[in-house]
């Protein structure tokens, strides 16, 4: 049994791939819907139609609180748990035998590497619906340290993932996943207006409490400021083909 968990706030721009992606690769999923406007329910309802949909008890952004929301959820299902954000998107070479060859390795929790997604200057059209995402763009920035956990996700059998804030981090025990398996963050990818957009809907959701504990300042950003980021990764992204382990996910 393998359940895949997320929050999600007006996210209808990359649900339809974020689904498309990983509904035939878990046997379960459950979507907490945090107060979205916009059609993303009604794209999990079409697309993922045997999974949950929840409501949050969480109205704002409070790091501490979501994660306490997930793991709570976390303890009513067995068997392995990943914990998602819209943007990342879990690959691996084994497609659904993913989690048969977890069980062969013998751990009960692992961090996924993230593979940071940066689209180079002017070197992309929009992507389409009518292909999976992680097939049509192929810059970011890879993990040179498999030890620089800051920004993994954690896969596990617990029955909660002990996650500090953000869930990069946890108090369980775990090793880290050096099989050719990663978590394909679309970050800064693809740039364009929906993607842009998405970005700065974030902050403004942020409560006052957790801003004053530091939690979620990352999130607070406009536009030119947004674009500046964006352009000092633009100039590291690279060409992630040329590298032996992204190559070896049979993406392409």
């Amino acid at each position: 049994m393998a359940t895949l968990i997320s929050h999600f706030y007006n996210e209808e721009y990359l649900l339809p791939w974020w689904l498309m992606h990983h509904v035939p690769l878990f046997d379960h999923g459950i979507m907490i819907n945090r107060g979205s406007t916009d059609r993303s329910a009604d794209i999990i309802r079409k697309l993922a139609p045997h999974w949950e949909l929840r409501d949050s008890s969480v109205p704002d952004f409070h790091a501490v609180k979501v994660d306490k929301e997930v793991m709570d959820i976390e303890k009513g299902v067995s068997g392995w748990k990943i914990v998602l954000n819209t943007t990342e998107f879990l690959v691996s070479r084994y497609g659904i035998q993913l989690f048969q060859v977890l069980d062969s390795l013998g751990g009960k929790m692992y961090s996924v590497r993230t593979i940071t997604m940066v689209d180079p200057l002017g070197y992309y059209t929009d992507p389409i619906y009518a292909q999976p995402l992680v097939k049509q763009r192929y810059h970011g920035l890879f993990p040179a340290d498999p030890q620089a956990l800051y920004n993994g996700r954690f896969i596990h059998k617990y029955r909660s993932g002990g996650y500090t804030a953000g869930r990069h981090w946890t108090t369980k025990p775990y090793e880290v996943l050096l099989i050719p398996a990663f978590i394909m963050k679309f970050s800064f990818s693809p740039w364009n207006h929906a993607m842009i957009a998405r970005k700065l809907q974030i902050g403004p959701t942020i409560p006052e409490d957790a801003l004053k504990s530091n939690m979620g300042s990352h999130h607070l950003f406009n536009l030119h400021e947004l674009e500046t980021n964006y352009l000092a990764l633009a100039t590291i992204t690279e060409d992630l083909r040329r590298i032996p382990e992204f190559r070896s996910l049979r993406l392409r």
